[in-house]
């Protein structure tokens, strides 16, 4: 019963984080030279720019990136686009060839 009474008795606690308060930590540690709003303003501009610095860099490879490197390694005896069909065919070739 003097449990019960006792959680009763208690007011909630709010334990949200404001919006700004990374923005507002950092004022505090600053040394305060420009006013809050600017400091908030700029703090934030930076914080979206580091975020769109860290985005991934595109690491996909092309399609016919085989068929490239292959051609270059090639004697270049035949123009890309003819080299990419023999070189395709030659692949499928060989993976139905393994299959057998």
């Amino acid at each position: 019963a003097d449990a019960v009474a006792d959680v009763i008795s208690k007011q909630p606690v709010d334990v949200s984080i404001p919006y700004d308060a990374a923005a507002k930590l950092a004022y505090g540690a600053s040394d305060k030279s420009m006013a809050y709003a600017h400091f908030k303003t700029k703090f934030e501009a930076d914080a979206v720019a580091d975020v769109i610095s860290k985005q991934p860099v595109d690491v996909s490879i092309p399609y016919d990136a085989a068929a490239k490197l292959a051609f270059l390694a090639s004697d270049r005896s035949m123009a890309y686009p003819a080299f990419k069909v023999k070189y395709e065919a030659d692949a499928v070739a060989d993976v139905i060839a393994k299959k057998s």
